[in-house]
């Protein structure tokens, strides 16, 4: 029987993390499920979850890990991922919707937006942000509750970040998809 674990780590960024961490996931006998990279300012960040044999541990994957960090040292983070996962991600593509927010960067964006979704009882998928020549812009995949009004949702979104001066955007995410791709 597998057993799941969810495995961050982050680093100065160098050429060759990701085959590191990958291979040393492979040569334990793991199986990545799902996996998210990103370089923040020079920072490298990974999380992701993999299957491995029953025999894998945790300290046994920090230290395989810690075997190919290189030059600069890694912060592992292994965690067994609680109960029962699904075979697959599940993903309610109907409900989903990409939520775009610029603005003049600010203390407390992020918060404002994250807050008022919550309200909602909106769930944040992913959100990725950047900051260039003082404009904040956030991109954030969100799952809808069933039944949610969008139209009324995007006309209270819309005066609701107008006290934090960000100009707001409801897609859905096959038209965000489509409207979006190289």
């Amino acid at each position: 029987m597998a057993t799941f674990f969810v495995i961050s780590v982050m680093a100065e960024d160098r050429t060759g993390i990701v085959a590191d961490v990958t291979t040393a996931i492979r040569d334990l006998g793991g199986n990545l499920a799902d996996m998210s990279q990103t370089v923040l300012r020079g920072y490298f960040t990974m999380i992701l979850l993999a299957s491995f044999p029953e025999e894998v541990t945790p300290d046994g994957i920090r230290a395989a890990l810690r075997a190919v960090e290189g030059r600069t040292p890694f912060e592992v983070g292994v965690r067994v991922a609680d109960g029962e996962l699904p075979a697959e991600a599940t993903v309610i593509a109907d409900r989903q919707y990409v939520l775009t927010a610029v603005g003049p960067d600010r203390t407390g964006l992020v918060s404002a937006v994250a807050e008022y979704l919550r309200q909602k009882e909106i769930n944040i998928r992913d959100l990725s942000t950047c900051v260039d020549n003082g404009v904040y812009t956030m991109i954030l995949l969100l799952d809808l509750p069933s039944g949610a009004d969008v139209a009324r949702l995007k006309r209270s979104l819309q005066i609701a970040m107008e006290d934090v001066a960000l100009s707001v955007e409801l897609r859905h995410h096959a038209l965000f998809r489509s409207t979006n791709e190289i």
